[in-house]
């Protein structure tokens, strides 16, 4: 699952900092159209990379624990493989997988649908955008960015150096942002205190998840 290359005069909100969350504010306010906002947060999980990659990979499965999802589905007729240059030494390529999958959010009396078109580089990256006319969304895309960690930094929040592509060890940093802006006016004042929310109870779903599948 990029870091702020084009941030505008306008931002409201603080920079991205390791191991603490943020949420940034882009033109005009909250819940107006127009408004385009970014969540960030990052966690270091007790797993290997392959491991966390895999959990977050299985959308299927996000009704089940992800806050507010009420529905999630891979449309398995849509996937797509090419090869690619790999990002370790030791590989020629590796394989990028791209699929599209529905989702829906709910919180009374909101409930939306919408489609986004995925992209797995395992076990580095996830991304997720949403821009389709037909949807809640004018502009939103998810990334989730997959580290190797020492094996003895925090399990909880961030607090030491990571080791970019280095020796696997049984700790994965993810580091997680959602950048949106919804597509009318009437998305925005509905959804925009749901996807908040969403955002900001996301990391500790999936690390409650995480302890569920391989143990705490």
């Amino acid at each position: 699952m990029p870091l702020l290359s084009r941030v505008q005069r306008s931002v409201v909100g603080t920079a991205f900092v390791r191991g603490r969350r943020s949420f940034l504010l882009f033109s005009a306010g909250v819940g107006q159209r127009g408004s385009r906002q970014r969540f960030q947060d990052s966690q270091v999980f007790p797993y290997a990379r392959e491991q966390v990659f895999d959990l977050v990979a299985d959308v299927d499965r996000y009704r089940e624990y992800v806050p507010m999802c009420t529905e999630s589905a891979v449309l398995h007729n849509t996937w797509r493989v090419e090869r690619v240059p790999a990002r370790e030494p030791a590989k020629q390529s590796t394989e990028r997988r791209s699929v599209q999958a529905v989702l829906a959010v709910g919180y009374p009396p909101f409930h939306e649908r919408y489609t986004s078109d995925v992209v797995l580089e395992r076990p580095w990256r996830i991304t997720a955008t949403a821009d389709r006319a037909d949807g809640m969304f004018k502009y939103m895309r998810t990334v989730w960015d997959f580290a190797c960690a020492p094996a003895g930094a925090p399990k909880s929040r961030l607090g030491s150096a990571v080791l970019e592509g280095g020796e696997a060890t049984a700790h994965t940093l993810v580091r997680f942002s959602i950048e949106y802006e919804f597509a009318s006016a009437l998305h925005a004042h509905a959804a925009s205190l749901v996807f908040d929310k969403m955002a900001r109870s996301n990391m500790a779903a999936y690390l409650a998840r995480s302890h569920a599948l391989y143990g705490a």
